[in-house]
């Protein structure tokens, strides 16, 4: 065989321009592969899509799980014992029926109470009324009432978690059990369901027997109303009797003090205080305002007189003002005037002269004695005013001490009488109470009754086999979706592109989805080319892409692929990725550099009796041991025989002088290369290469040989390019992504297929 030579050019410039616009559309949708969702989340923390990713990966043990709760739950189901449930519906009212207008004993309840309904439904639920039950109903010797249900594990859990012990909800089931832990036992089954913004409660009990259930819930209320009764009249006897003592008592102090106050009565002579203190009371008002009166006229008068005396008899207005003086001196003017008249023509001694003279003198006279009446008058008037003030004031003295002496004898006689008018008034109201206390006892009326009786059952309670396998379903969902997260934490496995990014710092340059093989005669590193239109093949076109525009001399000439650890799937890229090449119309060397653990010559069908190691112990020439059987323009140099120095060949010079003779024949030249942990194959390959490729296998390589690889070949001083992340599909690493677009991405009608019969192939 020739020794492969650069082809020429098979396609004109119209076909290399046609090959770069290829090129730019396979770049395009690398970059709608990352933008697209699949590499977006950039270390800011789970969006809803990465919480919805777990559950995709980890769908089949959250099914597993939840089909495990939903048979668990069917199979306890099963075998539990049927319950029965009857329940009786009571309508509790805060104040019983008013028959009577009398107060009872028992306090009336305030609408603004909050205590008072949860206080009769601990009653309901009191060991008291449980007891009056059993004996009613002669359960201590019913075994119906003390038959154990079937274990079960949820019965079982309940148990464990309850507060009380396993006698609480099963009871004693001995002989000789206990009246306590047969109440525990009534009570554990009981329940009481008050009906919301109502007046009404529910008492619901639970047994294997359905007649014995409706028996306890009727018994149970009905005692509960009777117990009540009896409460209420047990009230209303000791108020009774406490009642008549205290009257007895009350009697006595009040004959006692009845006692005193005659004795201290006819002792002092009191008749009745209360009228003669106010018959004085009524005289001294009576003599206070004569008293004012009599003041009043005796200042008048008072004023009078002095005003006379100050005046003198003719300036005294009364003088001045009398008629009769007045009509006196008109008259004894008039005389005067006829005696000067008739003196002019008479003498004095003249008769007629005379007895004029003695009218006049007798009017005078007159005149004189009337003014000193009214001075008499005045004065006596004064005189008398003075002398009646002065006897009303000594009257109102005497009536006062009246009063006050009233007064001091009446003081320890009001004491007394004040003590019989309370104790009157205390006996009375005792007498009162106690009457109305025997009338309201004697009404009989309840706050409780019974709305619905409690009925046989006719179907059982529980178990509930849709209620329990809607439970299980829940906590299946939860705890199957509790346990992906579980192993979601625990994975540190490499899922999405984003992971690689933030860990190694490495641009991804391909995704590759995880493919499904129907046809396993055909391997799967060749659906690349046999199936160009496929989701692999243009994931692989989308990585070529990327490697074309990865460098400003475009794709490296030595390009180094490797992994992690081994069946990452490395072998499968390299052969995928050369084909993508070919398909370009490039002539592309795959070397197999494995010299542990070839895997090239499987995968492609091809002898291993001659290869690499051949060429490097001198045996044989590069031209004669290439394979060009596979693919036009795609050349293979396997292995060959294995040798015990892998690392010491690999690193020889030869090795070095055939990568650049090999660089410089070929467009390409790709390296099948082993795992970089563990060897020192792949750092001596990677330092001799343009760049080397990481690939990774989502949800399979771990996070730390990832890191800890690229670490080492950064320490060789390689080029790392970026990495290649494969198998990338809802498998293990959750994700999904259609390449229906990129089935219809390419296509060609005849007239293309036969002018580009690689791409078209």
């Amino acid at each position: 065989m020739r020794p492969p030579m650069k082809p020429e050019q098979d396609f004109p410039s119209s076909r290399g321009s046609l090959a770069l616009s290829e090129q730019q559309r396979e770049l395009s949708l690398y970059d709608q592969l990352r933008v697209g969702g699949l590499d977006e989340n950039d270390g800011e923390g789970m969006s809803l899509k990465d919480y919805w990713a777990v559950i995709v990966r980890h769908k089949f043990t959250i099914i597993l799980f939840v089909i495990i709760a939903l048979v668990v739950a069917a199979i306890s189901t099963t075998l539990q014992t049927p319950i029965y449930r009857s329940s009786v519906k009571l309508q509790i009212d805060r104040e019983a029926a008013r028959v009577v207008n009398f107060e009872g004993v028992t306090p009336r309840e305030a609408a603004y109470s909050f205590d008072f309904y949860e206080t009769q439904y601990q009653l309901l639920k009191s060991r008291g009324l449980a007891k009056r039950v059993i004996e009613q109903l002669g359960l201590e010797s019913s075994e119906q009432f003390r038959a154990r249900e079937k274990p079960s594990f949820f019965r079982s859990l309940k148990n464990f978690f309850s507060s009380g012990s396993p006698q609480t909800s099963e009871g004693n089931t001995g002989t000789g059990a206990s009246t306590k832990g047969l109440e525990n036992l009534l009570l554990a089954n009981l329940s009481v369901t008050p009906v919301k913004n109502s007046r009404l409660v529910i008492v619901s009990y639970d047994s294997p027997n359905p007649e014995l259930a409706a028996r306890v819930v009727n018994t149970l209320a009905k005692s509960f109303i009777d117990m009540t009764m009896e409460r209420r009249f047990e009230n209303s006897s000791y108020a009774k009797e406490f009642l008549s003592d205290r009257i007895k008592q009350v009697r006595a102090n009040l004959e006692e003090s009845e006692r005193k106050l005659v004795e201290y009565a006819s002792q002092r002579e009191i008749v009745d205080l209360d009228s003669k203190q106010g018959i004085l009371m009524q005289k001294l008002e009576a003599l206070n305002s004569r008293l004012t009166e009599v003041e009043a006229e005796r200042i008048k008068a008072q004023s009078s007189y002095q005003e006379m005396q100050s005046s003198g008899a003719q300036g005294f207005d009364k003088v001045s003002d009398s008629e009769v003086i007045t009509a006196y001196k008109e008259k004894l003017a008039e005389l005067e005037a006829q005696y000067q008249d008739k003196l002019n023509v008479y003498k004095p001694e003249y008769p007629a002269m005379k007895r004029l003279k003695d009218q006049i003198e007798g009017l005078k006279h007159k005149i004189e004695k009337e003014t000193v009446d009214i001075q008499s008058a005045v004065k006596s008037r004064y005189q008398a005013a003075v002398r009646e003030q002065a006897m009303l004031q000594s009257r109102m003295a005497d009536v006062k001490g009246q009063i006050l002496e009233l007064q001091r004898k009446s003081t320890d006689y009001q004491a007394l009488k004040r003590d019989v008018e309370t104790n009157r008034e205390l006996y009375n109201g005792l007498l009162q109470r106690i009457k109305e206390v025997g009338v309201a006892a004697g009404v009989g009326s309840n706050n409780i009754s019974i709305i619905d009786k409690g009925e046989v059952p006719g179907a059982a309670y529980k178990p509930n086999l849709r209620k329990n396998l809607q439970i299980a379903l829940i906590i299946g969902l939860l705890g199957g979706i509790g346990l992906a997260f579980l192993f979601e934490h625990l994975d540190d496995t490499i899922k999405t592109s984003a992971d690689v990014e933030k860990l190694t710092g490495l641009p991804v340059v391909g995704v590759v989805p995880e493919v499904r093989i129907k046809d396993e005669s055909e391997p799967l590193a060749l659906k690349t080319y046999s199936e160009p239109k496929s989701a692999i093949a243009e994931a692989y076109r989308s990585c070529r892409a990327a490697l074309s525009f990865s460098s400003e001399s475009g794709t490296p000439k030595i390009l180094h692929i490797t992994s992690s650890i081994a069946g990452e799937g490395k072998t499968t890229s390299a052969i995928s990725l050369a084909l993508t090449y070919v398909q370009a119309g490039n002539n592309v060397l795959l070397v197999d550099c494995d010299l542990r653990n070839p895997s090239l010559h499987n995968e492609l069908a091809l002898s291993n009796e001659l290869g690499l190691t051949n060429y490097l112990v001198g045996e044989h020439k590069p031209s004669e041991i290439i394979q060009t059987d596979v693919v036009g323009g795609l050349y293979v140099m396997t292995t060959g025989p294995l040798p015990p120095n892998p690392a010491e060949l690999l690193g020889s010079g030869k090795m070095e002088t055939f990568l650049q003779v090999a660089s410089d024949k070929f467009d390409l030249v790709i390296l099948d290369s082993p795992p970089v942990l563990g060897l020192a194959d792949a750092v001596v390959l990677a330092n001799m290469s343009s760049a080397s490729i990481m690939v990774v296998d989502a949800g399979v390589t771990r996070k730390d040989m990832l890191k800890g690889s690229v670490h080492r070949l950064r320490q060789a001083h390689a080029h790392v390019l970026g990495t290649l992340l494969v198998k990338y599909g809802q498998g293990r690493s959750g994700y999904g992504y259609d390449y229906k677009y990129h089935y219809n991405y390419y296509s060609y009608d005849a007239e293309d297929a036969e002018e580009h019969p690689k791409l078209a192939s």
